[in-house]
């Protein structure tokens, strides 16, 4: 299977979009959408972007905010910080310490409890 490109574009902090982003390789937003992202490459959201809608991406990390459902071919991070609200898929989730989330996941867990001790 080919990998994305590893061409990454920016949505300056100032940029507002309203309607459909798609494209191929990597995108970092650092402004606001209202409306589906679609990527063939990662997506990363900086602590002030928002996204207001669903997004669908090869691995996402969120440190800003997302309103919306969240599919991942990869893993999806939610960063101390962050605001989620929505369905998350992804073949890995992790939510770190100090997000703010109000979420359904949808992965494959391991639990790891340790060996097991007997008396």
């Amino acid at each position: 299977m080919a990998r994305h490109s590893t061409e990454q574009s920016v949505l300056g902090a100032g940029t507002k979009v309203t309607g459909r982003v798609s494209g191929e390789g990597d995108l970092r937003i650092e402004g606001s959408v209202r409306g589906e992202v679609q990527l063939n490459g990662d997506a990363e959201i900086a602590p002030e972007a928002s996204i207001e809608g669903n997004l669908l991406a090869e691995s996402v990390a969120v440190a800003g905010s997302l309103i919306g459902d969240v599919q991942a071919r990869g893993p999806i991070a939610i960063h101390n910080g962050a605001l989620v609200r929505g369905e998350l898929k992804g073949s890995e989730i992790s939510i770190e310490l100090g997000a703010r989330v109000a979420v359904r996941l949808d992965t494959e867990l391991d639990f790891d409890f340790g060996a097991t001790k007997r008396r």
